[in-house]
């Protein structure tokens, strides 16, 4: 008897001793992000891979989605050199510079996704020190969200031009006796000025505030759309409280039918479904024009993507086995179909889909035919004294700035010296800024 018990407990050990040595044969890959509207869907395509491909190649990925402290985390976390294996990154530049992330071009496997999205890729964007840290794969579009019962009952067509989106906002306004405003702009998000004036004007003019095709900083091209705002502002037709109204407030008020338009990006067709639910139908249209026979198509820039960091130097060959898996038409439709993400590659993913349930906004805000993909602006690299553009945007539609022509001349002037001056230092090297081909993909597709 106490043979056989010695020869079971020898035997157990003898398992323990194996299951040890085959875990010690898996190599854990942490990847971290702050994309909470995506993580069921990438969390599910993350547990395919591990049963498959990760399971047939010893790789295991463990994801961890971080809440608004997420930066701070990641900050703490990579400069004490415990920083995660891949994580979505927002000092692509800087982490690179100090060493904190790995280059692309030094994974040989990683050569043809860095190939695939090169023509979308652009310095400031994954693209630091001649070197690629990360390539884009989405976009956040926007427009304008109308309400359908609203306009129906005053008689309206939705609007195509800043002229007929003033009036439909006047009519809305004064027909229901100030129960209902014809437009909101959360002036209190901390990205309206980006997302609702400064791209929304781009359809307008062929550019945003930076000229990519001269190099040259171009507010005064902002006064019209401006005084297109302000006209809301002046005639009442504004949601009261626009200075300090955050995104969430504004689409509480929308999906209770107290606002005929508001500003909304792709991700808002999951948000009027789940967290602020409409009973009623909604169409999303692209941002109004000056003239409807003359525009462009809308700019839009790169979400933050992924970058590689130096703690997975020694198994980069298992990191780029699931980045290629993560960046695959398989992982980009499943995102695609669940109205989470849009990928940078526009049709060619969405023409793949069988999906019989998609949203028509959805659709409307993943059709890239109507967006166009430019390059970064210089910003963050000058040094700019007193008030930032945001600053005087925000100082314009408040009223504290009446002189709109005069205070965008200023910002020209301001930001166009400190141009030249990152220029001369060496800060900034202006061809990386600048798009030969903007005025051409800016075209629209009629």
């Amino acid at each position: 008897m106490k043979k056989l018990s010695a020869l079971l407990l020898a035997f157990a050990m003898m398992l323990t001793m194996l299951s040890v040595a085959s875990a010690d044969d898996v190599q854990v890959i942490r990847m971290w992000s702050n994309d909470q509207h995506d993580q069921s869907v990438i969390k599910e395509k993350i547990e395919a891979f591990n049963a498959t491909i990760g399971k047939e190649n010893g790789i295991a990925v463990e994801y961890t989605v971080y809440g608004s402290d997420y930066y701070s985390t990641l900050d703490v976390a990579v400069t004490s050199k415990e920083g995660p294996d891949i994580f979505k990154c927002n000092k692509i530049g800087n982490y690179a510079e100090a060493g904190y992330i790995l280059p692309w071009e030094e994974i040989p496997a990683l050569s043809t996704l860095v190939e695939r999205f090169s023509s979308y890729n652009a310095s400031g964007y994954g693209e630091f020190f001649g070197q690629t840290y990360s390539v884009p794969i989405r976009v956040t579009t926007y427009g304008i969200a109308c309400n359908n019962q609203i306009f129906e009952e005053n008689n309206l067509e939705l609007p195509k031009t800043w002229a007929e989106m003033e009036e439909a906002a006047r009519v809305i306004t004064q027909n229901s006796r100030g129960r209902k405003y014809g437009y909101a702009l959360a002036m209190g998000y901390g990205s309206y000025h980006y997302f609702y004036v400064t791209l929304a004007n781009g359809a307008s003019v062929g550019d945003e505030y930076f000229n990519h095709t001269t190099g040259r900083y171009d507010f005064a091209s902002l006064s019209g759309f401006l005084k297109h705002v302000r006209t809301f502002i002046d005639d009442g037709s504004m949601f009261p409280g626009y200075e300090s109204m955050n995104g969430d407030t504004a689409r509480a008020q929308f999906s209770a039918g107290n606002i005929g338009m508001i500003g909304v990006m792709s991700s808002d067709v999951t948000t009027f479904k789940n967290q602020f639910p409409c009973d009623f139908e909604w169409t999303m249209i692209p941002y109004p024009v000056a003239d409807a026979e003359h525009y462009y198509k809308k700019p839009v820039g790169v979400s933050m993507s992924y970058v590689i960091g130096e703690a997975a130097k020694n198994y980069t060959d298992k990191v780029a086995l699931f980045l290629n898996y993560l960046y695959s038409d398989e992982v980009f439709l499943a995102t695609s179909d669940a109205q989470v993400d849009i990928s940078i590659l526009g049709n060619e993913i969405t023409s793949q889909s069988t999906a019989t349930d998609i949203d028509p906004n959805w659709l409307r805000f993943s059709d890239m035919d109507t967006f166009c993909i430019k390059y970064p602006n210089p910003d963050s690299n000058l040094f700019i004294e007193g008030d930032t553009y945001q600053d005087v945007i925000s100082k314009i539609l408040t009223g504290i700035e009446p002189d709109i022509d005069g205070a965008l001349k200023a910002l020209d002037e301001k930001y166009n010296a400190a141009l030249d001056a990152a220029v001369a230092n060496g800060k900034v090297v202006l061809s990386d800024y600048i798009d030969p081909d903007i005025a051409e993909k800016m075209q629209p597709v009629k």
